[in-house]
């Protein structure tokens, strides 16, 4: 401390003392003046160097941000960033995952094999043994993805599957298996309000030697195809140009008998671009209410196979839901149903170390008809109107006679049940389920089961189907299954805890609040030192 100035200025107000003790007639004594000395009071130079005045600064900022974050920016700053990277773009986490599956599904498949051909032709219940699971790991990806100023993208999706001989056990691709021609039943039910039309087909299957059963194996009946001499009849004489009887394609155009020279489940389908169709999705970047919402299918909104509302193109693509979910249900496009299938809520689960999901499952109401669900007379495809439990996919699928159900016909009517032998429906083993994370809206576990029936029914006109039973005879079944991974799962379980706890937030900005405070008392309280010692030097 600079001494000197305060030594003057104690100089010179003794002085101005002494001199009005002189005007004062000269009566103070010595023990007066030095009362006056004591009564000095010498003033404190309080100062901060630069680094103390930093560091309390410093303080004040990390206490002003703390409280902001406590009082909800901790929470908008998580909510963008969470925002960032579930929105569809390129860049984020979740693009990466949508764009190409990061883990591979499994595809398994069981086919019914029909143990009493002869019997069945002739109008006995059909007798039927499950083999399988037949397994395919499934793959996706995104391809031609095209962005769009209205917060959309367009895409293919190409799948492929990779038989798994693993998981299949002792199951073969070369299995043989005893199944329905579907062709010939397909033929006749396109015919089936034309009976002069069905004179001349029943000659036409006599003349190429149709027959209403095939045996096969499991790798020609999925993907490679089964030959059919009523296939290659068409194609020679009707497809051909040059054919002997293209002047009737007019009659076949749009029909399976016309598009495929061959006949399987998944024909064509392997590593196809175009099978699925165009999908258009909204990306979820103006509001993550509409993540993964689907726009449009095919360029539209509606398709041709139902009717309104039946029709409608709605619900997610399938891959990505809101964040935002109800509790109520789900829906979802299928461009394998060429619907929007409606999934409800029935639990929370916690099977995924401690990741809770809420799952969602195919019930009786799920493929409803108008008696069980009033309104859903506009799934019925012309005059035909599906059994409760029954898809009618006829006009998704060239007019086959198709229907979807679930797995032995779990919580389909009875009645479909007790047209065939060898089913027996189980919850556990044929119920749909979808789990998906609420709070991000990502699948934590898929399990689409699905089977495909074809309704038999009896032409007098047509000797190969004369005396068949009227009945819905299930084909096959499959199960397409996938999970997220452990590791997976528990970046998830961090990621939610620290959106829906509080705890964290509250800790850190607290502790750096007491930090922030402490270093401030550290440092006034070390100045307060250093200018107390330079006073009592003086």
């Amino acid at each position: 401390m600079d001494v000197e100035p305060l030594l003057r200025g104690a100089s010179s107000t003794s002085d101005y003392g002494t001199n009005d003790g002189k005007r004062n007639g000269g009566s103070r004594n010595a023990a007066d003046e030095d009362d006056e000395a004591t009564a000095v009071v010498t003033p404190a130079r309080w100062y901060l160097t630069g680094c103390q005045i930093a560091v309390l600064v410093l303080a004040v900022l990390a206490i002003v941000l703390s409280v902001a974050m406590l009082a909800g920016g901790y929470k908008a700053i998580l909510n963008n960033a969470l925002h960032e990277q579930l929105v569809i773009k390129k860049g984020s986490k979740a693009y990466d995952m949508w764009k190409a599956t990061p883990v591979p599904l499994s595809l398994k498949l069981y086919v019914f094999n029909l143990t009493n051909p002869e019997e069945f032709k002739n109008g006995s219940k059909p007798v039927l043994d499950e083999l399988g699971p037949y397994v395919w790991r499934e793959y996706h990806k995104k391809q031609n993805v095209t962005f769009h100023p209205n917060d959309t993208v367009t895409y293919l999706q190409q799948r492929w599957w990779v038989w798994d001989q693993h998981a299949s056990g002792n199951r073969s691709q070369d299995d043989l298996i005893i199944t329905l021609n579907t062709i010939p039943v397909a033929a006749a039910y396109g015919l089936r309000n034309s009976i002069p039309f069905q004179a001349f087909l029943d000659l036409g299957l006599k003349s190429v030697g149709e027959q209403l059963t095939v045996s096969t194996t499991a790798r020609k009946l999925v993907f490679d195809g089964v030959k059919d001499p009523l296939l290659d009849w068409v194609q020679k004489n009707v497809v051909n140009k040059k054919g002997k009887y293209h002047i009737l394609y007019p009659f076949f155009e749009g029909t399976a008998v016309a598009e495929f020279e061959k006949f399987a489940w998944f024909f064509k389908r392997n590593l196809s671009l175009t099978y699925d169709g165009e999908f258009n999705m909204m990306t979820g970047e103006d509001t993550l209410d509409n993540l993964g919402r689907i726009d449009n299918w095919n360029g539209r909104n509606s398709t041709s196979f139902y009717t309104p509302p039946c029709n409608e193109v709605t619900g997610s693509a399938g891959e990505l839901f809101s964040p935002h979910l109800s509790r109520k249900d789900l829906i979802f496009f299928s461009s394998d149903l060429c619907m929007s299938a409606k999934l409800f809520f029935k639990e929370e689960v916690n099977d995924y170390g401690g990741l809770t999901t809420y799952r969602y499952w195919g019930t009786n109401h799920t493929f409803a008809n108008g008696t069980t669900v009033p309104g859903n007379e506009c799934y019925c495809v012309g005059k035909t109107c599906a059994p409760m439990g029954l898809l009618n996919a006829e006009s998704c699928r060239m007019g086959a006679p198709a229907f979807v159900s679930f797995p032995h016909f779990y919580a389909a009517d009875p009645f479909l049940l007790n047209g065939v032998e060898g089913l027996a429906p189980d919850e556990k083993k044929h119920s749909l389920f979808l789990d998906v994370v609420p709070n991000l809206g990502v699948p934590a576990d898929v399990s689409i089961k699905l089977q495909i029936n074809i309704h038999v029914t009896p032409f007098p006109s047509i000797s190969l189907l004369e005396r068949v039973p009227d009945v819905y005879l299930p084909m096959l079944w499959f199960e397409v299954q996938g999970g997220m991974t452990p590791s997976i799962a528990s970046q998830m379980k961090m990621l939610v805890y620290f959106m829906n706890s509080s705890v964290p937030s509250v800790v850190v900005w607290s502790v750096i609040i007491c930090l922030a405070v402490l270093a401030m008392v550290v440092v006034l309280l070390v100045a307060w030192r250093r200018n107390s010692s330079y006073d009592l030097v003086t």
